[in-house]
C-alpha cells in the first residue's frame, strides 16, 4: 500500500526555476503578446467547440514542460508490501559440560548414529567407541539436532552455541546447514568442564542483538544441569522476553518430582512465564526428538512481514513525458501542420 503522505522530494531547484521561467514568460506575454506571441491567441480567438482541438499542441507542450520540471525533482514516496513468511531464525544452545558424557540406558548396537563418539567416559578421548557399549547423553543430543537441522527449510537460519564452563560460538545465523552438521560433528572435544548457563544466555542474546534479522526468532536451550535463578540469570531471561523471542528449554533430568530443589523450580516457573520448558526423564527413548519435533510444529505458522521500499516518482514522470512528447510530435507531424498548410493553400 502506497502511504502518499510519505512523499520526499530531494530536489526543489527546478520548481524554483521553472516559476521564474513562468513569471518571466508572463510579464513578455503581457507586455508584447501581440507581435512575439501571436499563437496564444488561439487560446482565446478560437470557438468553443473547435477550440480545444485547436489548443491541444499547446496545452501538451504546456504539460509536458511540467512533467520534464517534475521528473528534476527527485520525488519519491514510500510503498508498505506485506508478505506471508514462514522463514525463522533459530539460536542453539546447546551444554557440553562433563555430565553430558554420561551414559543412558540405550546399546550403541541398537542405534545407527551418524558420528561415532570420540570422548572418553569420564575424561580423554577414545578411539573405539565399541568399548563403551552404552550411548552417552550428548551423542543422543547431537543425532537428534542433526535431524532437527535436516528438517529445517533453505529459508530457515540455524546459530549453534556450546558451553560448559566456557562459551563457545560454533556458528552464527546461516542457511548453510552443512557447515552447522560440521560443527556438531566435532561436539566431542567440547563435551568437559563445568556448566556455565546465564553465560551461554547473555552470549546468544549478545548475538541475537548483533545480527538483526526480520525474520521470526526461537532460542533452543538444551541442558542436563539443575540451573538455579540468579539474578544474573533473570537478567537474561527479562533480555530474551524485551527480544521477543520465542524460548524452549530442554532439560534432560531424571529428578522430575520431588528431587527438583527449590532453586530449580523457582528457575523453571520463570521459563515457563516467557517460553516452553520440556522435561526429557528418558533420553534414550526419543523423548528429545519428540520435544524438537514439536518445537518444529510450534514455530510452523506464518506470520506477516511488513517491509518498506521508496518507489521512484520521477521516473516514471519522466516516462511518461517522454510518451506525451512522441505523441505530441506525431500529432503536429501528421495532422495538425499538414491541415494548416491545406488550409493557408486553399486560402489563396
Amino acid at each position: 500500500m502506497t502511504n502518499w503522505s510519505s512523499i520526499q522530494v530531494g530536489a526543489w531547484w527546478p520548481l524554483w526555476l521553472g516559476t521564474v521561467g513562468i513569471a518571466l514568460f508572463g510579464i513578455a506575454w503581457l507586455q508584447r503578446k501581440g507581435s512575439l506571441f501571436p499563437d496564444v491567441r488561439l487560446l482565446s480567438d478560437t470557438a468553443v467547440a473547435g477550440g480545444f482541438l485547436d489548443r491541444l499542441p499547446l496545452m501538451l507542450g504546456v504539460l509536458i514542460s511540467v512533467l520534464l520540471m517534475l521528473s528534476l525533482m527527485d520525488i519519491s514516496v514510500s510503498r508498505s508490501i506485506e508478505d506471508d513468511k514462514r522463514a525463522r531464525d533459530f539460536l542453539v544452545i546447546v551444554d557440553t559440560s562433563r555430565s553430558m558424557r554420561e551414559n543412558t540406558e540405550l546399546l550403541r548396537e541398537d542405534i545407527a548414529l551418524t558420528y561415532e563418539r570420540k570422548a572418553g567416559l569420564y575424561v580423554g578421548q577414545v578411539d573405539d567407541p565399541g568399548q563403551i557399549p552404552e550411548v552417552a547423553r550428548y551423542e543422543l543430543a547431537r543425532q537428534s539436532l542433526l535431524q532437527y537441522l535436516s528438517a529445517r527449510r533453505e529459508e530457515d537460519r540455524v546459530a549453534l552455541i556450546y558451553f560448559n564452563s566456557m562459551v563457545y560460538l560454533m556458528s552464527g545465523f546461516t542457511s548453510n546447514f552443512s557447515f552447522v552438521e560440521q560443527q556438531l560433528s566435532g561436539m566431542d572435544p567440547y563435551v568437559t568442564y563445568g556448566t556455565n548457563i546465564r553465560w551461554a544466555l547473555e552470549q546468544g542474546l549478545n548475538l541475537i542483538e548483533r545480527y538483526p534479522s526480520q525474520n521470526r526468532r526461537a532460542v533452543i536451550l538444551l541442558t542436563d544441569a539443575e540451573a538455579r535463578n540468579t539474578d544474573y540469570l533473570q537478567r537474561q531471561l527479562d533480555r530474551l522476553r524485551r527480544l521477543d523471542v520465542d524460548f524452549y528449554l530442554l532439560w534432560i533430568t531424571t529428578d522430575t518430582g520431588e528431587g527438583v530443589s527449590a532453586l530449580a523450580r523457582d528457575f523453571l516457573q520463570s521459563v515457563r512465564s516467557i517460553g516452553s520448558v520440556y522435561t526429557i526423564d528418558d533420553v534414550g527413548e526419543g523423548h528429545l526428538d519428540e520435544a524438537l519435533a514439536e518445537i518444529a510444529k510450534l514455530e510452523d505458522y506464518a506470520y506477516k512481514e511488513i517491509r518498506h521500499e521508496r518507489i521512484d516518482l520521477s521516473e516514471r514522470i519522466f516516462l511518461a513525458s517522454q510518451w506525451l512528447m512522441l505523441f505530441w510530435i506525431l500529432l503536429l507531424g501528421t495532422l495538425y501542420l499538414p491541415v494548416n498548410t491545406l488550409k493557408r493553400t486553399e486560402g489563396t
